[in-house]
């Protein structure tokens, strides 16, 4: 492939916007998003959720949890390509106190699905994944967690050579974790991150401490308007292509 770019930074610094960018500015460009693989596990989570509803064998989350685990090493094996085994998976009630912050996502979003049981039929897409945040965030560090560092980013990877062996830029918009930046770096890649400078973003998603130990090879700052940050993004793949990009470009 070409130029393979990971794209970093906090929520809400202007990630996806860059992205978009270099994307207009390189026609011959590929542009994944870790959710789209994550959704894909979410889906059949979903569905195997929605089953286990409808026997109604149980009221308890972690059970409930628990049944719902039961489905998803197919839907592992046949989209990430990993074999695992649903003891791999399960947790107790005992886990989920011992360390809350893994399991609150997930708990967050088995309330919501008792509201609203109309979303476990409902698609994820760039429109609705905000609605299904909560599982999304969830299954992206769960399976980190309890299969592999590199679980995500080898598939999006294995993806990227089968598909895009030749095409001249390749965007991974979403590194959220060391592991990630160094398996898109081992297929000699670049990290950027994304800053906008203000007031922090405050999440309870465990996942985002992660990014700040991310070591970025280039730094964008997003501290002007659109039109400068484009003019920034467009520098610095200029850069990029003479061989000399500099360590940090501002939109100003």
């Amino acid at each position: 492939m070409g130029e393979l770019i990971g794209i970093t930074g906090p929520i809400g610094s202007g990630k996806s916007t860059v992205a978009q960018y270099f994307a207009t500015m390189q026609p011959d460009h590929a542009l994944y998003e870790t959710w789209h693989v994550v959704a894909e596990i979410a889906t059949a989570f979903n569905a195997a959720l929605k089953a286990e509803l409808a026997y109604e064998t149980t009221h308890d989350p972690i059970e409930l949890a628990n049944q719902v685990l039961i489905w998803l090493p197919d839907a592992i094996s046949e989209s990430l390509h990993h074999d695992v085994v649903w003891n791999q998976l399960a947790f107790t009630k005992h886990d989920a106190i011992a360390k809350p912050d893994m399991y609150e996502k997930l708990l967050t979003y088995l309330r919501q699905i008792e509201k609203q049981p109309k979303l476990l039929t409902a698609r994820i897409t760039p429109e609705t994944k905000e609605t299904f945040r909560p599982i999304l965030q969830w299954l992206g560090g769960y399976l980190v967690t309890k299969i592999s560092k590199t679980i995500w980013y080898d598939e999006l990877l294995r993806r990227i050579q089968l598909r895009n062996p030749t095409t001249s830029l390749v965007i991974i918009s979403g590194v959220r974790y060391p592991s990630d930046a160094e398996v898109v770096r081992a297929h000699g890649g670049r990290i950027l991150r994304v800053e906008r400078p203000g007031p922090a973003i405050h999440t309870s998603d465990p996942t985002e401490a992660e990014r700040e130990n991310i070591q970025p090879d280039v730094t964008v700052i997003n501290n002007g308007s659109p039109e400068q940050l484009s003019a920034a993004v467009e520098t610095m793949w200029n850069d990029l292509a003479a061989g000399h990009a500099r360590p940090s470009y501002a939109a100003m």
